[in-house]
């Protein structure tokens, strides 16, 4: 399998160098040979919609360049472009460097199923973003937390276990404290956390409290996730989400 992506991947990297833009660092910006477009669902048409790309550069020589996203209301397509610096004067390590990059593809999108297409990767596999309309003004529907940092990892009893370090907002009345923790796969292998919030005041906020109100919460899973490729995808506060690759074998 890693074999037949490295010849893929050296094949399309060299297609695209030799389409690439130079620049006066004397990097050329290339297209990233993008194997795989995570697409999140529950969004809706009051949210900041975005999809997740993966991959894998073939050498050292490559670097996360710009992405972007153009939304065709009008057929209802997404087009995504992922691009890469190349350094040709560089001494590479010949390697599969994975990643993986979240893309804004917008805010407050038309409700509706969007066709979603990489450019120069028509192989990427991708699922329809599917927007729906919203049933609050709110832009979540749910106070989640201040969340920077998310892993899946295996207890000594053999279960997958979701960990969340993060940092609660100071409140001058009340204080911030976990709810829940819900999750759930979707079609495309996303596994979706929203780790739920409340406001409490009095007592309640004695318990477990910290001077910096920092936090490390976790929570199993109810079933182990099968054999495959997943992407880990946490709903935070600030409106953004953190985005883990994760590969079960």
């Amino acid at each position: 399998m890693r074999k037949r992506i490295f010849r893929d991947l050296c094949l399309g990297s060299i297609l695209a160098s030799i389409s690439g833009i130079s620049l006066a660092s004397g990097a050329v910006l290339v297209k990233a040979p993008v194997e795989k477009v995570f697409v999140p669902q529950g969004f809706d048409d009051n949210d900041k919609v975005e999809v997740i790309v993966h991959g894998h550069f073939t050498s050292s020589c490559y670097k996360m360049g710009p992405v972007s996203a153009i939304v065709d209301d009008a057929t209802k397509k997404l087009m995504l472009s992922v691009e890469a610096f190349y350094y040709p004067q560089a001494t590479c390590l010949q390697m599969l460097v994975p990643y993986t990059k979240s893309i804004e593809v917008g805010r407050h999108l038309t409700a509706g199923i969007y066709k979603v297409e990489v450019l120069g990767s028509p192989q990427a596999r991708s699922i329809p973003l599917n927007v729906v309309h919203a049933t609050r003004p709110e832009a979540d529907d749910f106070l989640y937390a201040a969340a920077y940092s998310a892993l899946l990892e295996q207890t000594s009893e053999g279960k997958q276990e979701i960990v969340l370090k993060g940092q609660h907002p100071y409140l001058f009345d009340g204080c911030v404290r976990f709810e829940d923790i819900k999750s759930y796969v979707g079609a495309d292998n996303v596994l979706v956390v929203q780790p739920i919030t409340k406001i409490v005041y009095g007592e309640a906020c004695a318990t477990g409290n910290n001077p910096l109100n920092k936090f490390e919460e976790r929570k199993t899973l109810n079933s182990n996730l099968l054999k495959g490729e997943y992407l880990m995808h946490v709903r935070v506060l600030d409106g953004n989400s953190i985005n883990q690759f994760v590969e079960i074998e």
